[in-house]
């Protein structure tokens, strides 16, 4: 092999190293799973139990229905899976809570309430707990 082959391979081995340490490696990983870390319910006119659970209180219209929008913010923001679900007692045919979060009272005639926990779907189990109360004064 010519002494300029090996001198030219040199000089190429040389501005490779140069170029990968000024500029470097760049990994794009397309498959990674960013987990849920915090489920937090936002409402500024809720108050705090003792216990640290968040409550609410509503007060029915004419025909004795209440109705709330839980609003909740899941960190970091870049989630792979934002999904959740709603836990509650089921019990009641008088309460409900559908897939986008909206409490429904009906045909309150004194008061309910319900306590609802917003879960994560990533396997976290990540959750967030508040109590809704419906009272006719």
């Amino acid at each position: 092999m010519k002494k300029s082959v090996v001198i030219i391979i040199a000089v190429i081995y040389g501005l490779s190293i140069i170029f990968v340490t000024l500029f470097g490696l760049k990994h794009k990983s397309f498959n990674e799973v960013i987990y849920t870390n915090k489920i937090e319910i936002i409402e500024e006119n809720a108050d705090t139990l003792s216990s640290g659970l968040k409550y609410i209180s509503l007060q029915p219209d004419d025909d004795g229905n209440c109705q709330y929008q839980l609003k909740w913010v899941v960190t970091p923001d870049n989630a792979t899976n934002k999904a959740v679900t709603f836990n509650y007692d089921k019990s009641n045919p008088n309460i409900s809570v559908d897939e986008n979060g909206l409490v429904t009272f009906t045909n309150i005639k004194k008061h309910g309430s319900i306590t609802v926990t917003i879960t994560s779907t990533d396997g976290t189990g990540v959750s967030d707990t508040i109590q809704i109360i419906c009272y006719k004064q």
